[in-house]
């Protein structure tokens, strides 16, 4: 996967978008591997998105605004849509790491906050099969 800001992160990236395969759009259900040194995603909070993770294999490092938590095989984590506390998981460990996430697709317009890497919010448009229409602007 290319991302344009910080392409290292993503190149051990590798998703199953299993919501897509059945026909789910009004959340989006994937299984994510994580080789050693990639990242989910850049750290980030959603205005109008819930996101749910649940780690299957391996180990991960959860980067919040709390700090950094290890999460292992049945660990979980939850962040409410609206709630400003930036995330996103990490493997600094050796071996690949997988994990299931669940989100909300939210048709139209959502705002998404990356405090790291953006000095303003993003807006991403979607319709109603949860295709973004729109990238983040590097």
């Amino acid at each position: 996967m290319h991302h344009p800001i910080r392409p290292e992160w993503f190149q051990g990236k590798h998703e199953a978008q299993l919501g897509k395969l059945v026909g789910i759009t009004q959340f989006g259900v994937n299984i994510l591997t994580l080789d050693p040194g990639a990242a989910s995603a850049l750290r980030h909070w959603h205005e109008c998105e819930d996101e749910f993770v649940y780690v299957l294999t391996g180990k991960l490092t959860l980067i919040d605004e709390n700090g950094e938590h290890d999460l292992i095989a049945g660990s979980f984590a939850g962040f409410p849509a609206g709630q400003p506390n930036a995330h996103h998981l990490a493997n600094k460990s050796s071996e690949p790491a997988s994990f299931i996430t669940v989100g909300t697709r939210k048709v139209g317009m959502e705002t998404i906050h990356y405090p790291d890497d953006f000095a303003e919010p993003q807006t991403v448009m979607r319709d109603a099969n949860g295709n973004r229409l729109n990238q983040i602007r590097p």
